[in-house]
Parts: structure tokens; C-alpha cells; sequence
């Protein structure tokens, strides 16, 4: 039997998320540019940051209440 750790739902309304993309598109073009001002490619750029994003989403201390 496969034993899952740390299991949750994550559940997002569509309307919250494309405000919340809107509210945050600017400071992400901003770091993406200052990132590839000091030399690092596009694609690391962008890997490194879903890498950020996927170690935030499974921090267990952070409850992800999303509705």
C-alpha cells in the first residue's frame, strides 16, 4: 500500500487567480528582466522560479486555503 504524506487539495477560484496573475505580472516581468540583466538565460530564469514556486507550495507549515 502507497503511503501519501503531506496529501491536500488545492482548490483556486478562477476569478482570484487571474486577479491575482494581474496584480503580480508586473513585479514578475520586473525580476525576470533583472535576472537576465546580470547574465542568467531565459530558461534558467524560468525554471528557477517554478522550482521556487513548487518548493512554496509543498512547505507542509504553509496551509493552502485557496477557495
Amino acid at each position: 500500500m502507497t503511503k501519501v504524506l503531506n496529501a491536500r487539495t488545492i482548490v483556486i477560484s478562477s476569478d482570484r487567480l487571474d486577479d491575482c496573475k494581474e496584480y503580480l505580472d508586473s513585479e514578475f516581468h520586473l525580476m525576470v528582466d533583472h535576472a537576465l540583466s546580470v547574465g542568467w538565460s531565459l530558461d534558467e530564469v524560468v525554471v528557477a522560479l517554478s522550482g521556487l514556486a513548487e518548493e512554496e507550495i509543498t512547505v507542509p507549515e504553509r496551509a493552502i486555503t485557496l477557495h
